[in-house]
């Protein structure tokens, strides 16, 4: 006897979201789910535009525990011509968000040189 099809054919399967904690006292809300767990482990998710074409996109991860349920996603966001001039020292925001969706951190890191010629330029990562 075959099992039921979960999913439509060639589509990744589903991710199994982690089930969210209670929240302790004085913890913002999303990041109750870090009192929890001992590791994360963070997957880029493959593009297949840039894997064929080379052409940069926005950056997605998932972020999960040991066990492989996701607990944060993760979107980059910034514009086309960034990311194709600019390469690996663009500027971008980045979003993480839990499984409600609420945004529960934010990465910018600004334009800067990454050239050791200029240290007083070099890279900053500011986290909100």
């Amino acid at each position: 006897m075959t099992s039921p099809m979960m999913q439509q054919p060639g589509q990744a399967p589903q991710t199994q979201w982690m089930q969210a904690p209670t929240t302790p006292a004085n913890c913002p809300p999303g990041l109750e789910y870090l009192t929890q767990i001992d590791q994360l482990l963070v997957h880029q998710q493959v593009e297949l535009l840039e894997a064929f074409t080379g052409w940069e996109t926005n950056n997605k991860y998932e972020i999960k525990n040991s066990m492989g349920q996701r607990v944060y996603f993760a979107a980059e966001d910034n514009d086309c011509c960034t990311r194709q001039c600019c390469g690996k020292g663009r500027p971008f925001d980045m979003q993480i968000m839990d499984n409600a969706g609420r945004e529960v951190i934010h990465l910018n890191r600004p334009l800067r040189c990454d050239t050791c010629w200029f240290p007083c330029c070099l890279q900053v990562l500011t986290l909100a």
